[in-house]
């Protein structure tokens, strides 16, 4: 029997409360009822963020290093419970990553490119293991897609926020900063580029303006960032020549938007 083909199947860990549930995708569904039919039954069970997935062992080790290491390094020779505690993405990402080792189809997306690539690196899906392994799919779209656009980048960086400190460790927290800054500064009238040895007049010109500047067309995108990352970026375009007193507006801006609900109103 090919286990190469979609032989999945997920079951909803019964402590988990109702609400917190989520419906398997028809994909998903479709592959519970073929194995199902064909009476294959699952070798090992991964719990991931309270979540059980009823797998085999087959697909998972044939891609994923993590997870050939602790059965081939485990005491139990028929280890049949793998726990995954603090995998990024939680449950979603495992998800994903098993519906990839079973070769079941699915959609790489802004959305969830942050997450692949973390649980890809987490699980060590390496080219080492097997040729268009997860590490190197997720890295074609970084840079092919999520790194073409100002708001493909911070999209991806505000969903780094929640998968530190591995989003750092693969320096997507980082190229995701760097393309902001050079997006935001290629065609700025407030960004000029920074010499080596510069001026005085050039100082005086980057720091006192004669009138208040307005924001960028990107300024707003940034306000969904956690303050430390939009202060990371700030902090990479004025070293791209992003004039200090254009700082103001979009420090504005993003307390207006990001911090308002932590202004409290009074009566």
């Amino acid at each position: 029997m090919d286990l190469n083909q979609e032989q999945f199947t997920t079951s909803t860990d019964t402590n988990m409360a109702t609400k917190n549930k989520e419906p398997l995708s028809s994909a998903m569904k479709r592959t519970n009822e073929w194995i199902s039919s064909q009476e294959i039954p699952s070798d090992v069970t991964v719990n991931a963020g309270g979540v059980s997935f009823s797998l085999h062992k087959f697909p998972l080790i044939s891609k994923c290093g993590y997870l050939r290491k602790l059965v081939l390094e485990s005491a139990d020779s028929d280890l049949s419970i793998v726990e995954i505690p603090d995998v990024p993405g939680g449950a979603p990402a495992i998800e994903l990553a098993a519906k990839f080792c079973y070769g079941i189809n699915f959609e790489i997306s802004i959305d969830n490119i942050a997450m692949l690539r973390c649980v890809a690196e987490y699980l060590e899906m390496t080219e080492d293991y097997a040729v268009g392994n997860l590490v190197s799919r997720t890295e074609a779209y970084v840079n092919e897609v999520t790194l073409k656009s100002l708001s493909g980048a911070v999209a991806v960086l505000h969903s780094s926020e929640d998968l530190l400190p591995i989003a750092e460790e693969v320096k997507l927290v980082s190229r995701c900063i760097d393309t902001i800054a050079f997006v935001a500064c290629k065609d700025s009238e407030f960004c000029t580029p920074r010499r080596a040895e510069g001026g005085t007049n050039n100082l005086i010109s980057s720091t006192a303006p004669n009138a208040k500047p307005l924001v960028d067309w990107w300024a707003e995108d940034l306000t969904v960032l956690r303050i430390d990352f939009f202060q990371r970026v700030l902090i990479a375009m004025t070293a791209r020549g992003y004039k200090q007193y254009a700082l103001g507006p979009l420090l504005m801006l993003y307390a207006q938007k990001s911090l308002r609900g932590l202004v409290r109103s009074h009566p």
